[in-house]
């Protein structure tokens, strides 16, 4: 749980997500609810929360350690070795994924790849400020994107869908 919004110790924190006032819609995401004419973020997500999240295992000191990790530190690495299991399991290196994960999305493999985040939100709080973000939504959503992955589905139609 959070410290109260007006304590100086408050380290909550929601995830990023949005739509981009630089960047237009990428092709790979026509089609999908949601989207309009500008680029959403974020693709996909981990179960990243301090709390609840990942679990990392490293040497610190020389000393093996186990701990809770999370964030886009936890989440980015947690993708990158996704994408290697794919990598290895067809074979081949797969590329730009995003194509094959938007393409898996809008399949009807969707939610054997994917768990489907539906609830929650990233407006944040801060002190006094709140910042309004977006809800999560069945299917792709600013929040959680098309959610976290069931990768022993999802490796092999990565190494499907992705283009060769």
């Amino acid at each position: 749980d959070c410290a109260p919004a007006d304590s100086a110790e408050s380290l909550c924190g929601a995830s990023g997500g949005g739509f981009s006032d630089d960047f237009t819609r990428p092709g790979y995401q026509e089609h999908v609810p949601g989207i309009g004419a500008r680029r959403g973020v974020p693709d996909v997500s981990a179960a990243a929360d301090f709390d609840t999240g990942l679990t990392l295992a490293g040497v610190l000191g020389g000393k093996f350690l186990i701990s809770p990790g999370g964030g886009t530190s936890a989440g980015a690495p947690f993708w990158a070795g996704i994408v290697a299991l794919a990598d290895q399991y067809a074979g081949r290196h797969l590329g730009f994924v995003n194509p094959a994960i938007y393409a898996i999305g809008r399949s009807s493999q969707y939610h054997r790849a994917f768990h489907d985040i539906t609830t929650g939100n990233n407006t944040i709080t801060i002190g006094k400020v709140t910042v309004k973000g977006y809800s999560a939504s069945p299917g792709w959503d600013p929040v959680t994107g098309w959610g976290s992955p069931d990768a022993q589905v999802l490796i092999p139609l990565l190494a499907r869908y992705a283009a060769r």
